[in-house]
C-alpha cells in the first residue's frame, strides 16, 4: 500500500483536480467536489474552499469544513470532507467525516488513509468524537468505522432515497 500525500488543494493542482473529476466516471460529482461547477476557473473553488475552511461567506445550509485530497504521484485518488461542526442535516445523514475513493483506486487502502487523516484533522479542531454515517449496504465503510471503534447508534431511513443509513459515534 502506498502512502498518500493528504492535503488541501492548491493553486498548482488544477490538472490533477480536473483529471480527478474524470476518474469518477458517471458517479455523482459530489464524491470529488462540493464547490466546483462546469466553467469555473480553478481559483474560484479554491476561494470557496478557503472560505469554507475559515467559516466565512457561508451559504445558509453550509458549515465550516476542510476538504482534504489524497494525492498519489500527483494524481488525486480520493477526498475527505471534515465538517468542523454539525448542522441539522449532518446530525442525521452526513456526520463529521465524508470520504470517497475514485473507482480506479478502490480496494487499495486509500479510503483508510483518508479516513485516518480526517479523524486527525477533526481531533486537531478540538472535537473528541466524530458522528459518522454510512449506507446499510456499504460494507467497506461500515467495517472501517467499526474497526476504528465506532459505536453503533441506530439505523434511519434517508428520506431523499428511502435507503437505510447506519449511524455511529467514533472516538478520536
Amino acid at each position: 500500500m502506498s502512502n498518500l500525500a493528504i492535503r488541501q488543494l492548491g493553486p498548482n493542482d488544477e490538472r490533477a483536480f480536473r483529471a480527478g473529476l474524470k476518474a469518477w466516471g458517471g458517479e455523482e460529482r459530489k464524491w470529488h467536489t462540493f464547490v466546483w461547477t462546469e466553467g469555473m476557473t480553478h481559483e474560484a473553488p479554491l476561494r470557496r474552499l478557503s472560505d469554507d475552511f475559515r467559516g466565512v461567506n457561508l451559504e445558509t445550509d453550509r458549515i465550516p469544513h476542510t476538504m482534504l485530497y489524497g494525492f498519489l504521484d500527483g494524481v488525486i485518488v480520493g477526498r475527505c470532507s471534515v465538517r468542523h461542526e454539525l448542522n441539522d442535516f449532518l446530525r442525521n445523514f452526513g456526520g463529521h467525516l465524508g470520504y470517497g475513493v475514485a473507482p480506479p483506486f478502490r480496494r487499495k487502502g486509500f479510503g483508510g488513509q483518508l479516513f485516518s487523516a480526517g479523524r486527525l484533522h477533526l481531533k486537531s479542531l478540538g472535537v473528541d468524537r466524530a458522528f459518522m454515517t454510512c449506507g446499510f449496504d456499504n460494507f467497506a465503510s461500515r467495517k472501517m468505522i467499526e474497526d476504528a471503534g465506532g459505536i453503533f447508534q441506530d439505523e434511519v431511513v434517508d428520506p431523499s432515497d428511502q435507503s437505510l443509513t447506519r449511524r455511529y459515534w467514533v472516538p478520536l
